[in-house]
């Protein structure tokens, strides 16, 4: 792919991200989505556990093609950032370096940022058992004793109240207690070091290939440093 299209993939991957992430947050607060948002529950805890997978997966995705294009481009730090909006930039301007720079940070960090809110909105959130008479899971969502089946075994809840002696679970969804939680830390796990990996590359680029004229400089640099054979007269002493 070219520069400008993988700039292009990396732009819809990353805004959609965006967008999603700050949806998500503002349910989890409380608030209305943006635009109508329909792809969001419209619950708090619910919103923030089901945007933890989402948002890792697009963080990695967009974060994977950024490494890519970081690697292939240069010389300058802000040549290495896929290009938004744009189908080229003149990074020897400040401008086009602070444009670069604040996309790099909306589209990458802030989502990024996002993440540990939905964790602990998740962390925090109280679980109850599908069963005809519910009851508290006391360990939350890491209680592997809860996952009794992988068939709707929990639900986690935006509020639980008792009424009648009877335990209500409002603003909820299913869970797999320990088991869908692991699998969401690995997939956070494995975003979080992309991103920084294509920071990295972004910051520090890459080393270009070693040639032969590197190589024969690298051998004259040796020989002067070394300097004459022992038994050899320099040229010129005689």
């Amino acid at each position: 792919m070219t520069p400008s299209q993988m700039s292009k993939v990396w732009s819809v991957v990353s805004l959609f991200l965006l967008y999603y992430a700050l949806n998500s947050y503002l349910v989890t607060q409380g608030g209305e989505t943006i635009f109508g948002a329909t792809l969001i529950v419209k619950s708090r805890v619910p919103a923030g556990f089901l945007a933890i997978p989402i948002c890792s997966f697009l963080l990695l995705f967009a974060s994977l093609i950024g490494i890519v294009f970081a690697r292939r481009n240069g010389p300058r730090w802000a040549d290495r950032i896929p290009f938004v909006g744009f189908e080229q930039l003149d990074m020897t301007k400040v401008e086009a370096k602070v444009y670069q720079a604040v996309m790099l940070v909306l589209l990458s960090l802030i989502p990024a940022l996002t993440l540990i809110h939905f964790w602990r909105v998740a962390a925090s959130a109280q679980l109850v058992t599908t069963d005809p008479q519910p009851v508290r899971i006391p360990g939350g969502m890491w209680d592997w004793r809860a996952l009794t089946s992988l068939d709707n075994p929990a639900t986690i809840c935006s509020e639980v109240t008792e009424k009648a002696s009877s335990i209500v679970c409002e603003g909820r969804t299913t869970i797999l207690p320990g088991l869908e939680p692991a699998i969401f830390v690995a997939l956070t796990a494995a975003a979080v070091c992309a991103m920084i990996a294509f920071w990295w590359f972004v910051m520090a680029g890459t080393k270009p290939p070693r040639t032969d004229s590197h190589l024969l400089s690298e051998q004259a640099r040796r020989a002067r440093e070394s300097g004459p054979l022992p038994g050899r007269v320099p040229p010129g002493s005689r």
